[in-house]
């Protein structure tokens, strides 16, 4: 029966001579993929959960999309509401 071998770390130069080679195996790879994927079907249970959650809030409180999309943009933004109402105002007096 023949042994399977380990295969050669992969060898990736630094730019610099001085420094040293750094080397990663399939291992290596195998274990950034396996935990990013983890973590990638955390974040789409989350973003699901957050998904029905949300629907189910704006239903029963009877909620206007449209103005809470606004908000939810705006405190994305990190957006100061103060201003913002301050700016609406102005341009409904031209109005």
């Amino acid at each position: 029966m023949e042994t399977k071998k380990a295969p050669a770390p992969i060898k990736i130069l630094s730019t610099n001579d001085n420094s040293d080679v750094t080397c990663w195996d399939m291992e290596d790879a195998k274990e950034y993929v396996k935990v990013y994927m983890t973590y990638e079907m955390q974040i789409k249970d989350l973003q699901e959960s957050r998904r029905e959650w949300s629907k189910d809030f704006i239903d029963e409180k009877g909620l206007p999309k449209k103005e809470l999309a606004s908000a939810l943009s705006a405190a994305k933004k990190e957006l100061d509401m103060d201003v913002v109402s301050e700016i609406f105002d102005n341009i409904t007096e031209m109005v």
